[in-house]
């Protein structure tokens, strides 16, 4: 069961020995704010070439780390605040099943398992969601800038959800964001699938 009020308590481990580092879980606000202030730089190399970064990552999780901290205890350093950032924010797809409508998307999360059954989104649910969730600036020297914008894909799910199971209060926004990514990919190969058998 994901609780996102739970206290949270996050090993690390280091040649000096184990630490117990005390958290909260960031609140949708603070997610959304983090992943807003990480650019991601997408540089063209040529022949099909890129190469994808984001400069500031580390110092946008230590932001972020600074706000969820419950403990005094060591001082930790960008990376490694950005490691435990990293692992609470991780909701990976274990399978995405099509039902009547819809899609039943299982994740794994810290602590478990969710699911969360979506109905079928429209063409104009996709369209509408994919402008809000990205920002794409051309830059000089044939780089561009990549802004994510977590509440599309909240506004989104608030609007497919049918239930979730195995939260005990609301579902995150992080986990919001790959559930209907998920479903939505679901629905595209889909539609390949059966474009493909014409």
């Amino acid at each position: 069961m994901f609780d996102s009020q739970k206290e949270i308590h996050v090993q690390l481990r280091s040649a000096e020995g184990a630490r117990t580092v005390r958290v909260r879980f960031p609140n949708d606000e603070e997610w959304i704010e983090r992943q807003r202030r990480r650019k991601i730089i997408i540089k063209h190399l040529g022949r099909g070439v890129s190469e994808t970064t984001i400069p500031n990552a580390e110092e946008v999780d230590a932001a972020l780390f600074a706000k969820i901290r419950l403990d005094d205890g060591d001082e930790l350093d960008a990376y490694e605040a950005s490691r435990i950032i990293e692992q609470l924010g991780q909701a990976d797809v274990d399978e995405v099943l099509e039902e009547a409508g819809g899609f039943r998307v299982v994740l794994r999360v810290p602590g478990g398992m969710t699911e969360h059954v979506l109905r079928m989104p429209s063409a104009k649910d996709v369209i509408e969601y994919r402008r809000g969730f990205a920002r794409i600036l051309d830059l000089p020297f044939n780089r561009q800038e990549l802004t994510v914008n977590l509440a599309a894909a909240g506004t989104l799910y608030q609007k497919l959800c049918q239930t979730s199971e195995g939260y005990a209060g609301a579902v995150p926004i992080i986990h919001q964001a790959v559930a209907v990514k998920a479903a939505i990919d679901a629905l595209e190969a889909g539609f390949e699938e059966r474009e493909g058998n014409c």
